[in-house]
């Protein structure tokens, strides 16, 4: 536990190793501290340990707890579970799980923009076998989880190199595995940064095709809340929103100390920390056409239950741009 000072605020982070287990002995009580949850060492979600750096939940008057999850879809069970109140995850999950299992939840701001890349083995990049990803068919790649961001933008990517689904092996895995689990059968990976960038740095992988090249701009994490502590509390929401926008444009105009707020935070060396940002844009705005190419492709694909007729009436209900667009 970090304490920025004595009184005032109160923070406390708990990893989620089991859905039902921290919906027990974790209920909210009347009046406790807000729960936000957060992928571990994602970096797209830079802006909520800036505004916990700064000090501005408590200039709010904002207690928080800080939830760590693995990846988007345990988080969305941590939403289903009632572990959290607000949370940053990717978008794909939130749109997966929000129509699949009926997740309540709705979206009220953008926390970055791509930040992703598939990895391929060094030797066998170096060896000439696989140097872009058409040599990935017959081989194993690891994705952080079928529902993640990530996992959509591998099978969009293939989709656009005319290779189907069934001509490559998926394998989940933790973003902080993949690196040290990469061989030549198991030669690949998508995930996150800093991950992608400490493979570089590493001598572990080499980059074949970044988010940028697959979906120019697309939009990654979002800043998303129940439904039920939005109709409940929708004045902390705000504050959330208003301190989730102040961090984001403090990184764009600040962007030597978000680098330092981000080594500190990761205990990594600076040089993958600057290769990572350099991969990711901080942007806080809705982008409802972007959300609406993922659940398009989500329901041609066959990974959401929706007739396509359904989703702007969808997307009405699950994002909000008032909070975001409060002056």
């Amino acid at each position: 536990m970090e304490s920025k000072k004595p009184v005032a605020i109160i923070l406390a982070i708990f990893v989620v190793t089991s859905v039902a287990a921290v919906a027990i002995f974790y209920p909210r009580p009347a009046g406790a501290s807000i729960r936000i949850g957060y992928l571990s060492q994602d970096l797209h979600q830079l802006a909520l340990r800036v505004a916990y750096e700064k000090g501005w939940f408590e200039e709010e008057g904002v207690n928080i707890t800080l939830m760590q999850y693995q990846n988007g879809a345990y988080e969305m069970d941590g939403f289903l579970a009632g572990q959290i109140d607000v949370g940053y995850l990717g978008i794909a999950p939130a749109l997966t799980k929000s129509v699949n299992q009926h997740i309540n939840i709705t979206v009220l701001a953008t926390a970055n923009l791509e930040g992703s890349s598939i990895m391929v083995f060094k030797e066998e990049y170096d060896a000439g076998r696989i140097i872009n990803i058409t040599g990935l068919v017959n081989r194993t790649i690891l994705h952080p989880g079928p529902s993640s961001v990530q996992a959509f933008l591998l099978r969009l990517a293939l989709n656009q190199s005319g290779i189907s689904m069934s001509q490559v092996s998926l394998e989940q895995s933790l973003p902080q595995n993949m690196a040290i689990s990469l061989t030549a059968d198991r030669p690949a990976f998508i995930a996150w940064e800093p991950f992608c960038a400490l493979a570089q740095y590493n001598n572990q992988a080499v980059p074949i095709l970044s988010s940028h090249d697959i979906w120019p701009g697309h939009p990654c994490c979002v800043l998303a809340t129940s439904n039920d502590f939005l109709r409940t509390s929708p004045d902390i929401v705000q504050k959330i929103v208003d301190i989730h926008k102040r961090a984001e444009q403090w990184i764009l105009a600040n962007p030597i100390d978000a680098m330092s707020i981000a080594v500190k935070w990761l205990l990594v060396d600076t040089m993958p920390v600057e290769t990572a940002l350099n991969r990711i844009t901080y942007d806080y705005g809705l982008n409802r056409t972007a959300f609406e190419k993922y659940l398009t492709f989500l329901i041609t694909e066959g990974l959401v239950t929706m007739d396509l007729s359904g989703i702007n009436s969808f997307l009405d209900r699950f994002v909000n741009s008032t909070f975001i667009e409060h002056v």
